[in-house]
C-alpha cells in the first residue's frame, strides 16, 4: 500500500474505544478550549462579515452558526464557525510545530457535521482525534520543510483543508477509498498566502481557516457521493508535500508510529489571548513584574529574545493580539492581557501602551533553530533605577484550573455567567450525551 492508502486504512479503522484514555481525555480538552475561542471570536468583525455573506446566500436551515442567530446549511456552517475558530488569537495550537493552528481545521467542522448528522459526543470526540491526527503529523512537516521568511507561507490553511476532510469523513462513515479520495479533494481547495503579515487586522487568517473547513467538508461530502479522484495525494511526485514545499518524499512522516504516537497529545493550550511566539516570553515578563513588584514607570528597556522566525511572525504591523511589540507592551503597561481589551481601539490605543512600546525591543536568536525553541525565550528588564532582572524560559502547559478560567473569561462576556456555566457542563460531559445537537443548541446566539 501507498502512503495515502495506509493512512486512510488506518483513519477507517479506529475506534473510540481502543483509544488510550489519555488520549480521549485530550480530545476533551481541545473542544473545551476550542469552543471557548470560537465563542469570544463569534462577535469580531471579521467573523460578523462572513456570517453576513453567508446569510446573504441563503442555505437549508441545518446547522447553527456559534454565537448567532438561526441556522444555515451544513456547508455555510462549516465556513462560518471555521473562521470563528481561529477569528483571533485564543485557540489551541500544536507545540510540534511551533504553534500551528490544527484544532481550528478539525473542531468546527467536526461539531457542524456532528450536528447536522446528529451524532453522539463520543462520535464528535472520535472523529477530532482523528483529524488531529492528520492535521498534527502534516503541520511539522509542512513548519520543518518550508523558509518562513523566504517563502511567504500559512501552513494552516493547508493543513485545514486536509484534516476538515478526514474529520467529516470520519463523521461519514467514509471508507478507505472515499477517504483517499477525499483527501485529494481537499488538497486541490488548499491555500496558503501569507501576506496577513501586512494586514493590521485578522481577515486573511479568519478567512482561510474558514474556507479550510468549507473546502474540507465539501470534499469529504463529494467523496461520499462516489466522486473519484487520485488515490495518492500523500505520495512522491505531484503529492502536496511536491507541490507546496518541493519535498515529494516527505510522506512517509505521515504512518511513522500510527496507534502508538497520538498528535493530539502534543496540543498547546494558549494561556493568554495572543499569538503562538508571544506565550513563552509573557511567563517570564508577567513573573518578572510580580516578582520584582515593577510598576510601568520603573521600566526602562525590556529586551526580549526568542528565535529569529518568531520575530519574522510578529511584526509591528499586525494586529495587537499578534504584534510582538504590541503584545508586549499592553502586558507590561497594564499588567494584564484580556481578549477583549484587545479587540477594544481604545484599550489598544491607550497612551501609556505607546509609550511602553517604545521600551519593548526584540532580539532575534539565530542560534535556537530547533522547533522546540518556539517554547523558548529570555527577558531581560532595565529599570529607572539602574537594576536589571532576566529570566529564560521554557513553555509551562496550563492546568486544567487554567483552562477552566480562561474558557469563563473568553465565554462570560459573550453568554452571560449562567449560558457559559451551562456550556461548560455541556461540554465537560461531552463523551457521555447522546447528541451534540443540546450543546449546539446552546452555542446558538440571541
Amino acid at each position: 500500500m501507498n502512503i495515502t492508502e495506509t493512512l486512510a486504512e488506518w483513519l477507517v479503522s479506529q475506534r473510540w474505544e481502543d483509544l488510550p484514555a489519555a488520549v480521549r481525555g485530550k480530545a476533551s480538552d481541545v473542544v473545551f478550549d476550542s469552543v471557548g475561542a470560537m465563542i469570544a471570536c463569534s462577535w469580531l468583525p471579521e467573523v460578523g462579515a462572513i456570517v453576513a455573506f453567508l446569510r446573504r446566500m441563503g442555505g437549508t436551515a441545518e446547522c447553527t452558526m456559534i454565537g448567532h442567530e438561526g441556522l444555515t446549511s451544513v456547508i455555510n456552517a462549516a465556513m462560518a464557525n471555521g473562521g470563528m475558530a481561529h477569528g483571533d488569537e485564543a485557540d489551541p495550537v500544536h507545540l510540534k510545530s511551533a504553534g500551528g493552528h490544527v484544532a481550528a481545521g478539525v473542531v468546527p467542522t467536526v461539531l457542524t457535521v456532528g450536528e447536522w448528522l446528529d451524532k453522539s459526543g463520543k462520535e464528535v470526540l472520535h472523529a477530532i482525534v482523528l483529524g488531529y491526527e492528520v492535521g498534527g503529523r502534516l503541520m511539522p512537516i509542512f513548519y520543518r520543510e518550508r523558509d518562513y521568511v523566504a517563502r511567504r507561507f500559512y501552513p494552516t490553511a493547508v493543513v485545514g483543508t486536509l484534516s476538515s476532510a478526514v474529520s467529516a469523513g470520519v463523521m461519514l462513515g467514509l471508507n478507505r477509498e472515499q477517504m483517499q479520495v477525499a483527501l485529494c479533494l481537499a488538497a486541490y481547495q488548499a491555500a496558503g498566502p501569507d501576506n496577513m503579515v501586512k494586514d493590521p487586522a485578522h481577515m486573511g487568517k479568519t478567512f482561510q481557516v474558514g474556507c479550510a473547513n468549507r473546502n474540507g467538508v465539501t470534499a469529504a461530502l463529494l467523496a461520499a457521493d462516489g466522486c473519484h479522484a487520485p488515490l495518492d495525494i500523500l505520495d512522491g511526485s505531484h503529492s502536496v508535500f511536491d507541490a507546496f514545499l518541493g519535498a515529494p518524499d516527505v510522506g512517509a512522516e505521515m504512518v511513522k508510529d500510527l496507534g502508538r504516537y497520538f498528535a493530539i497529545t502534543d496540543v498547546m493550550h494558549k494561556r493568554y489571548p495572543v499569538g503562538s511566539p508571544n506565550q513563552t516570553y509573557l511567563q517570564a515578563l508577567f513573573s518578572l513584574l510580580t516578582r520584582h513588584r515593577l510598576e510601568p514607570g520603573d521600566i526602562a528597556q525590556i529586551e526580549v529574545e526568542i528565535p529569529t522566525r518568531g520575530v519574522y511572525r510578529v511584526p509591528s504591523t499586525r494586529h495587537a493580539s499578534i504584534s510582538g511589540p504590541a503584545v508586549c507592551a499592553i502586558a507590561a503597561a497594564t499588567g494584564a492581557l484580556d481578549f477583549y481589551m484587545l479587540h477594544d481601539a481604545k484599550g489598544i490605543g491607550d497612551a501609556r501602551v505607546h509609550d511602553m512600546q517604545q521600551r519593548v525591543k526584540f532580539v532575534g536568536r539565530d542560534d535556537w533553530k530547533g522547533l522546540e525553541h518556539g517554547r523558548h525565550a529570555i527577558v531581560t528588564i532595565a529599570t529607572t533605577s539602574g537594576a536589571t532582572y532576566s529570566d529564560e524560559v521554557w513553555h509551562v502547559p496550563m492546568t486544567r484550573a487554567e483552562l477552566e478560567r480562561k474558557f469563563h473569561g473568553l465565554v462570560a462576556p459573550r453568554f452571560g455567567a449562567d449560558k457559559a456555566a451551562r456550556v461548560a457542563r455541556l461540554l465537560e460531559n461531552l463523551a457521555d450525551a447522546d447528541s451534540v445537537r443540546p450543546l449546539m443548541g446552546e452555542l446558538k446566539g440571541g
